[in-house]
């Protein structure tokens, strides 16, 4: 697999050349932190992809209690992309009105990591 680079924001960066794509399992921990931070419907083209776990954050406040469920979910989800044969490592930290999940995804090409936070 080969994706595109992004800057820390978010947002594609432009490439010259082929050999400036981001492969491996590199990308494919970019594809995962893409689809964890896509709200449902947000993507014009496919209106149902997305991260359900994200509309639950707009309308609910998770605990400690919520801490299994929603790491389980999140792992779950992360299962599903292309490229991802399994997840590990994972942990999800509650920080006042933010949740912290990380992972290590293994591929077929190697392992990364994959960090992201919910909430303000």
């Amino acid at each position: 697999m080969k994706i595109r680079p992004t800057d820390a924001s978010g947002d594609i960066l432009p490439v010259l050349s082929i050999s400036d794509l981001i492969s491996g399992g590199e990308a494919t921990a970019l594809l995962v932190k893409d689809r964890l931070t896509l709200y449902t419907g947000e993507w014009w083209e496919n209106p149902s992809w997305g991260c359900d776990i994200l509309d639950r954050f707009q309308s609910s406040r998770f605990t400690e209690a919520d801490l299994d469920t929603v790491s389980s979910a999140l792992s779950a989800y992360v299962r599903e992309t292309k490229g991802v044969q399994d997840v590990q490592n994972v942990t999800c930290i509650i920080s006042g009105r933010q949740i912290h999940w990380s992972c290590t995804v293994l591929t077929s090409d190697g392992e990364a990591g994959v960090s992201v936070t919910f909430g303000s």
